[in-house]
């Protein structure tokens, strides 16, 4: 089957790369409780929708509102049950789904900073392994 790799999103500031990976993450694991992303629209009016599909060739498009409850629609609007999701989402945790497909600059730039600051074997061997 088609695979997938890297996806690098890159653009001028304020052109939505930073709003588009939040509506993923949204999309996928709900919205936060908290979120700035009422600017436009009123919070009860934020929806995100997509679809999603397995490496066995099973899809789902489905819609996520922000509510606490029946947060997760199918394509005309009716409520999905909670694990729906579960055997389509690239990870379980939200966390790990970030720190391994949700990477944006300012992680990107810690992340070195980090291993600089560390001095240590992974740093020596990363920048040794350099031209």
């Amino acid at each position: 089957g088609e695979r997938f790799g890297l996806h690098v999103i890159y653009g001028p500031n304020e052109a939505g790369k930073s709003s588009c990976l939040r509506a993923l993450k949204a999309l996928l694991y709900g919205f936060p409780e908290r979120t700035a992303d009422g600017f436009h629209h009123p919070n009860e009016n934020l929806l995100v929708a997509g679809g999603l599909l397995t490496d066995d060739g099973r899809e789902i498009f489905f819609q996520r509102r922000k509510k606490r409850k029946a947060d997760i629609l199918d394509a005309a609007g009716n409520p999905l049950a909670d694990g729906a999701l579960a055997g389509f989402l690239p990870v379980k945790d939200q966390g790990l789904f970030e720190s391994l497909y949700g990477i944006d600059h300012a992680v990107l730039v810690q992340g070195g900073e980090d291993i600089l600051a560390q001095k240590g074997e992974v740093g020596q061997a990363l920048f040794a392994a350099g031209p």
